[in-house]
């Protein structure tokens, strides 16, 4: 029988070649590494692109918003502009920083000066106005080029796009919701039909007003009538003083019912 030997595991190994394997096994992380990292750079150009993509998306979308406000400047759609792009309207506001506190008063002062006029029907107080804002700041060195825009717009008849003009550069200076806020107390942005009923509403509620003080008129009249004729009768019949004074009554300058003697 023969003899069997322990085997000598570590003199085996030592006899063995391993740098081929370890080599493979090497290559293979590193084909592995190389893998994951082109993935993640893929991955990172995938969300810059879809970045890329939504902002200009966004960008469109603002612009179509912008445009369909200059065809509709109401509060309710300057308001929807600073709800629906909240960081557009923040980076308008940032741009209106750049004015100092003395030059913002004098823009929001005008701005809405003008939008009132425009919205009253009154063109050329409109202009009277951005004109005086232009004519103050001449040689300031202060820009003056979008009031003068605006003006030309409400020249040349667009008063629509003056006042979608002065109210997003409104906006810009007191935010969106303050600036539609103003629009609203101003009447801006009221359609012509609307403006109307308005009006006939304050024509009727006068004509009342002015029925009713002649009216009064009338009644204070006649009563003041048949005092003088009681006091005549009185008189011819020796049994009062009689030569009372006699009064009329009217509307004075100030509109309130006035009496004076005859």
């Amino acid at each position: 029988m023969a003899d069997i030997s322990p085997i000598n595991y570590g003199a085996l190994q030592s006899q063995l070649n391993l740098n081929p394997l370890q080599q493979g096994l090497a290559i293979r992380d590193n084909r592995v590494q190389e893998t994951e990292a082109r993935q993640e750079r893929q991955a990172v150009r995938q969300l810059a692109t879809a970045k890329f993509e939504a902002d200009q998306q966004q960008d469109a979308d603002y612009i179509q918003a912008v445009e369909a406000y200059k065809a509709d400047p109401t509060p309710a759609n300057l308001r929807d502009l600073g709800i629906r792009f909240p960081e557009k309207a923040k980076a308008l506001m940032d741009a209106g920083d750049s004015y100092t506190s003395g030059q913002k008063r004098d823009l929001i002062g005008a701005g809405f000066s003008a939008l009132g006029a425009l919205s009253a029907g009154k063109k050329d107080l409109a202009i009277q106005t951005l004109q005086d804002r232009v004519t103050a700041l001449k040689g300031s060195g202060v820009d003056t080029s979008h009031t003068q825009a605006a003006i030309d717009m409400i020249r040349n008849g667009d008063t629509t796009g003056a006042t979608s003009y002065l109210s997003y550069a409104m906006s810009g200076l007191v935010g969106p919701d303050h600036a539609a806020g103003v629009m609203e107390s101003l009447g801006v942005g009221k359609k012509a039909e609307d403006r109307s009923a308005d009006n006939a509403r304050a024509d009727r509620a006068l004509d009342l007003r002015e029925q009713s003080l002649e009216a009064s008129i009338a009644r204070a009249n006649e009563a003041s009538a048949r005092a003088d004729r009681r006091e005549a009768r009185q008189g011819s019949g020796g049994g009062g003083k009689g030569g009372g004074d006699a009064y009329e009554y009217r509307i004075g300058p100030d509109g309130k019912l006035q009496r004076r003697k005859r």
